[in-house]
Formats: C-alpha cells, sequence, structure tokens
C-alpha cells in the first residue's frame, strides 16, 4: 500500500476557443519590421485566445469545476482555493476571489494568490503539501489561468509566444499509488537581472492636465530590456537548467529516470534542456498551445494526465521567472 500523503487527486484545465496561428496579421508589424524577430522565442503553431467577450473567469472557472469532477469532490469541501489569475482584472485583488463567488465556495473558504510568476503551480503545491501536512486544511484547490495574449506589445518579439489559458488541481490527503505527491524542489535565483523583464504602462506626459494628472500611461505590456534579452541565454538557457540538476543529484536520479515537464517560453530553451538533461520523456504542448506563462504547468499536468500520457513515475517541472528565478519541482507516483 501506497503512503498517505497529500496528493493532486483530481485535475483540469480550459482553453478559449479561438486559435490564432503564426500567419495571423496581428504578427504582420514584426515580421515586417524586426528581422530578428524569431531569434529568442519559436516553436509555436498554434495560441488558444480570449475573445473579446471572454476573460480569465471564463476560463478558471471551467478548469477548476474540471478538477472538482475529477477529483470527486464538492464545492463545500474546499478549505483553501490558492493560485492565481494573470494579469488580474484589477491589480488587486485577484481575479482568484471572483473564482470563489463563481464556483460557490464556502464563506470559510480562504483565498490566497500566489504571485511568483511563472513557478506559481509549483509554489501553489508546496503550499497546499505543507498545509496539508500539518492539519491545517484537508482539500486545497489550485487554480491558475493566464491571459498573456492582452499583456504584450505586438511590436515586440514576445508577443510571437503569448497565449491563454487555465487550469487546476486538487490536493488532498490520499494513499493511491496512481496520484502525484511533491518530493523535492530546488529553485536557483539571479535577482541581479531585477527590472529586465516586467510588466508595466509607459509613462505619457501631458501637454495639458487630463483630469489634473501630467502623467498617463499607456495600458501596461510585458517588456524585456537588452539586459532582459542577455539573460534570456545565460540565466535561461544554462543556469535555469542547473536546478533540474541538482534536484536530480540530490534525489539519486538521471535524466533517464524522469518524464520531463518544461516551461515554454521558447523552443530554443527546450531543445538546449532536452540536448543536455536527455530525458525519458518530455512532456511539452509548445506548439499546441504555445506560452501560457502562469499557467503553463498547471495545464500540462491535466492536459497529460488526462490522456494519459505520463510514462514516468518521476515527473520533473521546470519553470522560469522574469525575476530571474528557474524552479525545479519533482513530483512521484508510487
Amino acid at each position: 500500500m501506497a503512503a498517505l500523503e497529500p496528493r493532486i487527486i483530481g485535475t483540469g484545465w480550459h482553453l478559449p476557443n479561438k486559435i490564432r496561428l503564426n500567419s495571423d496579421p496581428v504578427f504582420s508589424w514584426l515580421k515586417k519590421h524586426d528581422p530578428d524577430w524569431e531569434k529568442m522565442f519559436d516553436g509555436y503553431e498554434k495560441r488558444h485566445v480570449l475573445s473579446d467577450q471572454e476573460d480569465l473567469i471564463d476560463i478558471m472557472v471551467p478548469a477548476a469545476q474540471k478538477a472538482l469532477k475529477s477529483s470527486g469532490k464538492k464545492a463545500s469541501d474546499i478549505d483553501i482555493l490558492i493560485g492565481c489569475g494573470s494579469i488580474s482584472t484589477y491589480f488587486q485583488p485577484n481575479v482568484l476571489s471572483e473564482v470563489h463567488q463563481k464556483l460557490g465556495l464556502p464563506a470559510r473558504t480562504w483565498v490566497i494568490p500566489v504571485g511568483d510568476d511563472y513557478s506559481n503551480f509549483a509554489s501553489s503545491l508546496l503550499i497546499a503539501n505543507a498545509l496539508i501536512k500539518s492539519n491545517h486544511a484537508k482539500n486545497i484547490l489550485i487554480c491558475i489561468g493566464g491571459n498573456w495574449t492582452r499583456n504584450v506589445d505586438y511590436h515586440t518579439p514576445q508577443s510571437i509566444s503569448a497565449a491563454d489559458g487555465a487550469g487546476a488541481a486538487l490536493v488532498s490527503m490520499s494513499a493511491h499509488k496512481s496520484y502525484w505527491y511533491v518530493v523535492d524542489q530546488c529553485t536557483v535565483t539571479d535577482s541581479s537581472y531585477y527590472g529586465s523583464m516586467f510588466t508595466d504602462g509607459v509613462p505619457l506626459k501631458a501637454k495639458l492636465p487630463i483630469q489634473g494628472y501630467n502623467t498617463v500611461y499607456s495600458p501596461h505590456f510585458f517588456q524585456i530590456t537588452p539586459e532582459g534579452q542577455k539573460g534570456f541565454g545565460a540565466f535561461g538557457e544554462i543556469t535555469a537548467l542547473t536546478a533540474v540538476t541538482q534536484l536530480l543529484k540530490k534525489n539519486k536520479l538521471t535524466g533517464s529516470d524522469i518524464s520531463f515537464m518544461p516551461h515554454q517560453t521558447s523552443a530554443i530553451l527546450i531543445d538546449y534542456w532536452v540536448k543536455n538533461l536527455v530525458p525519458a520523456q518530455v512532456l511539452s504542448t509548445i506548439k499546441e498551445i504555445a506560452n501560457v506563462t502562469v499557467a503553463t504547468e498547471a495545464i500540462n499536468l491535466a492536459w497529460f494526465e488526462e490522456k494519459n500520457r505520463i510514462e514516468k513515475d518521476s515527473l520533473v517541472m521546470l519553470a522560469l521567472g522574469p525575476d530571474m528565478h528557474a524552479n525545479a519541482m519533482l513530483l512521484r507516483r508510487d
């Protein structure tokens, strides 16, 4: 019999119906004016995109409902709702509170947004694991959604990768041997790059005050400075992979022992990681759904679980963050 552990007993994912291909006119300006537009970001064929009438709530709620259904739990069973909606309707509170409302979760259910982009899923799993082990909660629902097609400037190369979607997981104590549980994690951080990748608006000086303000701002969008471009290669390729290699060494594993679920910023990074790690299996949806930033790992775990495609009983997820940090998390099933 398997050990009693906080395990992922149910998962769910949801993508918008609208699909944007590489030939979409939204990319025309970039392709015409930037000859190096594929230099950093590559590997995508399709992106699911929210329509004008949709927002994060329309994809996060179905993903969460699917996780509830697959776990056999009801809304009334949930003690904590943890995760992230990015970019949320408001700077605060996070749209996760609206997910609480739409799901009909109990008043006692605490909503805890986790904003450590883009390792939000791994950190949510780690927190859920600790809370359940310490008997502070019995059932924790994780829900993460991204709408980053609205958080990029389509005059910048990073816009090529952006996609929308949501993933969810339900964590509860279980001894079921087919359910995943957290074993270990390793994070590497180089905060000297802080400010080289960020989301913000561009300040615009008004010749005449607008409602009393001399400075107004453009819509916010994800920006990468020249230093961030440097970090994309130096940190994103080489340093990020050390989070995985250190994790494997600590747990006496090699690439051949694991299924590997990489972050999907670019096929350029994935190809480097796979070449140097040589995992038994690579679990990526970069061609099908591109880069869903905060929600990538949550979606992919649910996606491959549903299709029964995960071959190894040790699974390593790798996520990158623009601050810059890289997190590798080891999950296992018995």
